[in-house]
């Protein structure tokens, strides 16, 4: 052991700040107990707020762990992840008092953590869109993992988990080479040491003063065990992937990874992301694939199945072909080789990362905290799209492109082969390289020659002084518009969505809020007045009509008609979390009878970032007097947070007003989405009661608890020979009980079979005691 000495300028040891930092135990452990907190209270939020209105867990995992830190900290630090993970962490005080026993060696494969990685999220997150997006689904999936994770802690020692199951394991170790540090020990300290307390230091059972001499740090995790256990540890600044200019030895399961992840991500984003946006999507053989087994919505997996299928051919022909020329074994230089393809995915992925913290995630996470520990913050991106200076961050992936072909020139230089050979075997085994520059090039052909998909888009023109009944229909893609003469009687309503813009069933109003667009001084809300079919709609313009709008306050403001995207929309100010009740009101006169319509919209927004729940107060009815005729929704008990929505099977509660009192006998009617309607009428008290049926069955694989079913609510009342009609638009979601059966049907599951598991492990391990060989005395 090693009290004192003298450390090199490149260690970052010297320097008090990076010291602390690294090397401190205290700071270390309040930071990985700070860590694992934020860990687990992030699981907690995902099961206790499942719905998408909670963004604080996504924030966490797929905000601040991966990408960001991940990526970032991969190729600079290195497994700086690994250091402060909460598995890691708990798991060698559970492995310290644990069974200790050996891990089975057909468990001891790194491509179960690798083959978890690709499949069990790449998979799914290309298959099913925004599964993982789920924050139920992530806090599952998390807690699964943790759960198997620390049974296996308990069982076996050295951290086997960490080394071969762990999904990110074999990933950090492949591209913790990357990286401008490494630890490793003073040689010339440890030449007279006796005692190795470094090792002694270190549950994984590793060697530091090995690292220097081998030339890597094998499955190290930076853990800073060894550093805290004797003053010989240095963390020494290098050049980037400096050790990858000189002989290593390279597990093969390493540059699987390389290709696999590469594939997984820079390639499939290519075809699922990139290429599949362009106007020729549906020419591309992954579409087409996916057409062909009538599997049109997971299109996305198909995508990246075929990356995966052409990442593999290139990187194996190249490696192949390369080996024939060169006259060596595949093997060897298929883990010589092979290391060249590491920046690709690192560099690729770190230009995305950070272009998309300044344009999304920063934004995003921000407020995912702000949401998680109940604060009240409001900022905004730190940059938008199609901002010029975001296009340095394309440049990442031709950084990669060109370190790759320095890497492999370092690396074939490595291999005993004349010149000749040298260079055919550098072109081979650059395949996927070139592959990958194909495959930008190729993207950046189809744009620019078939141009994006057209989301589509509406708009109008004034009317002037035309009558109510004179209605605008077109075509928003060509951009002309003509004037359809529709009943008098049609009612209209308020939508969320542009009638103009292609719709699913992810938009619409909805109890439940949600982010609107923002200006720098009051954030505002567009709406658009539609009339027609749910499925169906239309823009709606007459001279004739009055549009107001109560806030918080219970004030009537005039709503205020303002241009967007060269289109005419209707805004409304919403300077807090709160009730917002629309209204317009439109009358118009036939020859023989008048019609007195109104549209109204109760919008509650639900602004990440601010309080989570609201005072008794905000729940209290709006009646007012500027309409005739009125439909007050009663506000149900369990209405207490800002992010509140119906799901099917709740039941709505309403009261019919006419001139401020209660309407008796008035018709109701609902129509859904789907098509399906019935008729109610109201009682003495003008009071109606309506329950959200299930109306969506889709197959168990095919659940979306997204799913949002669009309704209309209408008002018909008759008095004096006029017709009053009062629309009321919302939407209701799946129940939750619906989807997290489906979540606890998986725990239980993973629960029964690791529990089987263990069960029959410890049966065969008492069935393989040998037999002790007992001698008997036969005089006895």
């Amino acid at each position: 052991m090693v009290d004192f000495i003298k450390r090199d300028n490149n260690d970052l040891f010297k320097n008090p700040v990076f010291a602390f930092l690294f090397k401190n135990t205290r700071f270390l452990l309040l930071l990985r107990v700070a860590v694992a907190a934020l860990f687990f209270y992030a699981i907690y939020y995902g099961f206790a707020y499942p719905g998408k209105e909670n963004i604080f867990t996504g924030a966490v995992f797929w905000g601040v762990f991966w990408a960001l830190f991940m990526v970032v900290t991969l190729s600079t630090f290195g497994r700086l992840f690994c250091g402060i993970c909460p598995h890691g962490f708990l798991g060698k005080y559970i492995t310290k008092h644990g069974l200790k026993k050996t891990m089975p060696e057909w468990m001891q494969n790194r491509y179960i953590g690798i083959t978890l990685l690709v499949i069990g999220w790449w998979g799914i997150y290309y298959t099913f869109e925004g599964f993982w997006k789920s924050p139920f689904n992530t806090a599952l999936m998390f807690g699964a993992m943790t759960l198997f994770a620390f049974i296996l802690y308990y069982i076996y020692k050295d951290m086997s988990y960490c080394k071969y199951i762990c999904p990110i394991g074999t990933l950090t170790r492949a591209y913790d080479k990357l990286s401008f540090t490494k630890l490793e020990t003073y040689t010339d300290a440890c030449k007279d040491c006796r005692t190795f307390e470094c090792a002694a230091a270190c549950q994984y059972n590793l060697k530091p003063f090995t690292f220097a001499k081998k030339n890597q740090t094998d499955d190290c995790t930076l853990c800073m065990d060894c550093a805290a256990s004797c003053e010989a540890v240095k963390f020494k600044i290098t050049k980037p992937a400096e050790q990858l200019s000189s002989k290593l030895k390279i597990l093969s399961a390493e540059v699987w990874t390389y290709i696999l992840i590469f594939a997984s991500i820079p390639v499939s984003m290519g075809f699922a992301h990139g290429l599949n946006r362009s106007k020729i999507a549906d020419e591309f053989i992954w579409n087409k694939t996916a057409a062909f087994f009538g599997m049109g919505d997971y299109a996305g997996g198909f995508a990246f199945l075929y990356a995966i299928l052409f990442s593999l051919f290139f990187a194996i022909l190249g490696l192949y072909l390369a080996s024939k020329v060169l006259k060596k074994d595949y093997a060897s230089t298929f883990t010589t080789l092979g290391v060249a393809f590491i920046p690709l995915f690192i560099f690729a992925s770190l230009g995305h990362t950070l272009e998309m913290f300044f344009v999304k995630e920063y934004q995003t996470i921000v407020h995912g905290f702000a949401q998680g520990f109940g604060s009240n913050v409001e900022v905004e991106a730190l940059a938008k799209r199609g901002d010029g200076w975001l296009n340095y961050f394309k440049l990442f992936k031709w950084i990669g492109v060109i370190w790759a072909f320095i890497l492999l020139y370092k690396r074939i230089k490595l291999i005993d082969a004349t010149k000749f050979r040298k260079v055919l075997g550098y072109f081979f085994a650059s395949l996927m390289i070139l592959f990958y520059i194909g495959l930008n090039l190729y993207t950046g052909y189809v744009f620019s020659t078939y141009g994006a998909k057209s989301m589509g888009h509406g708009g109008h023109s004034s009317h002037g002084g035309k009558p109510a009944y004179l209605k605008e229909a077109g075509d928003p893609q060509e951009g002309r518009y003509t004037q359809t003469r529709i009943d008098p009687g049609e009612s209209f309503y308020f939508s969320l969505t542009d009638p103009g813009m292609k719709q699913n069933r992810h938009s619409g109003y909805g109890f439940g809020g949600g982010r609107p667009g923002s200006k720098k001084e009051v954030p505002t809300q567009n709406v658009w007045l539609v009339y027609g079919d749910i499925n169906d709609k239309k823009h709606y313009r007459s001279s004739t009509q009055d549009t107001f709008y109560y806030g918080l306050n219970h004030q009537e403001k005039p709503i205020i008609e303002k241009s967007s995207r060269g289109q005419k929309v209707l805004g409304f100010e919403v300077p807090g979390n709160g009730y917002y009740n629309l209204f317009a009101v439109d009358e118009s006169q036939t020859a023989t009878e008048r019609f007195y319509k109104v549209a109204k919209l109760e919008y509650l927004r639900g602004m990440h970032g601010a309080e989570g729940t609201y005072d008794p107060k905000i729940k209290q009815t709006l009646y007012q007097n500027h309409t005739k005729i009125d439909l007050v929704r009663i506000k149900d008990k369990e209405e207490e947070s800002f992010f509140y929505t119906h799901a099917m099977g709740d039941t709505l509660t309403f009261q019919a007003l006419f001139e401020n009192r209660p309407l008796a006998n008035a018709e109701v009617k609902i129509a859904l989405q789907s098509g399906w309607t019935k008729t109610f009428q109201t009682d003495s008290g003008g009071y109606v009661s309506i329950q959200l049926i299930r109306d969506y069955f889709p197959d168990w694989n095919a659940f979306d608890k997204r799913f949002k079913q669009e309704m209309l609510i209408t008002l018909q009342h008759k008095q004096d020979n006029t017709n009053y009609i009062l629309t009321y638009p919302a939407t209701y979601y799946p129940n939750t009980n619906d989807y997290q059966s489906y979540g606890y049907a998986l725990l239980l599951m993973t629960l029964t079979l690791l529990i089987a598991g263990s069960i029959i492990y410890r049966f065969r391990r008492n069935r393989t005691i040998p037999f002790r060989e007992v001698t008997v005395d036969a005089e006895d």
